[in-house]
């Protein structure tokens, strides 16, 4: 018996709230990672901390809304079995719609990574022009600046790995994982996903950046 193949059709696989998120990540990400090479005061003191702020707002969002959100957007349903990894690293995995497994544990670590970073920003000091809305005090904060700077430095890689893989899927496979991320919307022969309310990310987004606000200054 031969298996019948499911016609492709477009679909909507990524919420504007997620679509939202990453685009404004990015920018944030290059916001920091610049003013992080500039003499901490006046403006780039100011780009540094907001930028920081805003990281940790989005990251906690994103966090939420692996649980709350859109299915393509949960954890459960990119993060995978390291199984489900290696059958997809060997080419027998089904078709993912939205992150494949591979890209499921990149995402996880980015969040994880971009999550500590912003965290120890709080409490960083070069201590001289800058400090952190949390400073630590002397006893730590020389530790907490260093790791600060490896966490940076790590992310870069982490971050320079994910835009190789984007555009090697595009060189080698030709699939465009950019589009998608900018309109929403993708070829796919399964099945329509559930897509959450804007509303309710831009609800979520708003809470979390009041109470983030309000507990740390």
């Amino acid at each position: 018996m031969h298996k019948t193949i499911k016609q492709k059709a477009r679909i909507k696989v990524w919420d504007i709230g997620t679509r939202l998120f990453h685009w404004a990540l990015a920018v944030l990400f290059c916001l920091s990672a610049f003013s992080a090479f500039q003499d901490k005061f006046g403006i780039y003191a100011d780009m540094h901390l907001w930028s920081g702020f805003s990281i940790l707002v989005l990251v906690t969002w994103r966090i939420i809304w692996g649980v709350i959100g859109s299915e393509p957007s949960r954890f459960r349903h990119f993060v995978k079995s390291p199984k489900a990894l290696l059958a997809y690293l060997r080419g027998k995995g089904p078709e993912a719609v939205g992150h494949n497994p591979l890209g499921g544990y990149s995402v996880l670590l980015m969040l994880l990574m971009l999550l500590a970073q912003a965290m120890l920003g709080l409490f960083a000091s070069d201590g001289m022009f800058f400090g952190g809305p949390l400073e630590a005090g002397d006893d730590y904060s020389s530790l907490v600046n260093n790791t600060h700077q490896m966490l940076g430095y790590g992310l870069f890689g982490v971050v320079g790995f994910h835009v190789l893989i984007v555009f090697g899927y595009w060189a080698l496979r030709r699939v465009n994982l950019i589009l998608p991320m900018i309109t929403g919307w993708a070829e796919h022969s399964a099945e329509a996903p559930n897509i959450a309310r804007p509303l309710l990310a831009l609800l979520l987004v708003l809470i979390v950046a009041a109470a983030l606000y309000g507990l740390i200054f």
